[in-house]
């Protein structure tokens, strides 16, 4: 009697811990994944030096070139590349009127030639013939007179026409350095078109028009060619051959 009486509480005491004992094994898994996971031994949470995403970045890599300073598109942006330069006299694109050719000049300015498309030179300019000047299309009349040439009142008479007058005197056997520039900012501006350049003779002019375009860029033998067919002489080439670093003639 004693001994089923034992058997029987043996058993219930195993029934009795079968669920404890998983319990207790259900309640180490999660302790266990928890370990495997924060542990750093464990294959998952290893951290590999030589992975690609651990690699540092190249700064000379093609998808790094933004960040790389010394690539191409990292360069500065420079004044000429925010503001487009201008193109000059030469520019046939642009949409304005155009000087007009020597043969269909009447007898107004002395020795007139068309030096580009927008821009005609020349010497004395008949008073009388002012009003004319705009009729043919002139927008603006440069004077490289000196104040007590030509005709006095020149530029009351261009303004009363209608026209722009700007003076820009040159006392000296060619024009400085800073005439050449204001002149070049005027042949520049598209708003000014078409420009009359003028002097006594256009021997001035000439001097002018060789610095200006060597200003631009143009070789300074062809500057002073340029400068000779629209009135250049050897009174003034010799100093505009100097100011270009140019032999004596």
């Amino acid at each position: 009697m004693k001994l089923r009486k034992t058997k029987t509480r043996k058993s219930l005491m195993r029934a009795a811990m079968v669920p404890m004992t998983a319990l207790a094994m259900s309640a180490a898994l999660p302790m266990a994944a928890s370990a495997q996971a924060t542990n750093p031994c464990a294959p998952a949470a290893v951290v590999n030096p030589c992975a690609p995403a651990a690699v540092p970045a190249n700064p000379c890599a093609p998808g790094a070139a933004a960040a790389n300073p010394c690539a191409p598109g990292a360069a500065a942006a420079t004044a000429a590349d925010a503001a487009p330069m201008a193109k000059g006299p030469f520019d046939t694109t642009v949409k304005a009127a155009q000087a007009p050719y020597g043969n269909e000049m009447p007898n107004i300015v002395v020795n007139y030639l068309r030096a580009s498309p927008y821009i005609g030179t020349g010497g004395f300019i008949d008073p009388t013939g002012i009003p004319m000047l705009k009729m043919m299309g002139f927008k603006t009349v440069v004077s490289l007179l000196k104040p007590d040439e030509g005709t006095p009142n020149e530029g009351d008479l261009v303004k009363t026409a209608g026209m722009n007058y700007i003076h820009i005197a040159v006392p000296t056997k060619a024009p400085t350095a800073d005439q050449v520039a204001e002149f070049a900012k005027i042949a520049d501006d598209p708003a000014n078109y078409p420009i009359l350049l003028h002097c006594e003779s256009a021997n001035r002019v000439g001097a002018m028009w060789a610095l200006y375009r060597a200003s631009k860029g143009v070789p300074a033998e062809i500057a002073i060619e340029e400068g000779r067919q629209v009135g250049l002489k050897t009174s003034r080439e010799a100093q505009v051959r100097v100011d270009l670093g140019l032999p004596p003639l």
